[in-house]
């Protein structure tokens, strides 16, 4: 279970730097698929389970935003993207 949370944490670390050095996050969040499974729900997207694996997915206007693993994690998104 351990070695599981490590690999994942690793791997979206991992993908933050690879979305940061690439410089466009949506056509890279395109492109990527989660390993680990999972969506995005935002506040101002009731009901919706957006795609993505990564906060920087997440829509330029999305309010709140959760980044949701199928291993039951969640993350809350920060509000600005870098």
């Amino acid at each position: 279970m351990a070695a599981t949370m490590k690999l994942s944490l690793t791997f979206v670390l991992l993908l933050s730097a690879a979305l940061v050095v690439l410089g466009d996050a949506q056509a890279t969040c395109d492109l990527v698929r989660c390993i680990q499974g999972g969506h995005i729900t935002c506040k101002n997207y009731p009901g919706q389970r957006l795609d993505g694996c990564a906060c920087v997915c997440a829509p330029e206007d999305g309010k709140r935003c959760v980044l949701r693993l199928d291993d039951g994690s969640t993350y809350d998104c920060p509000k600005t993207k870098c």
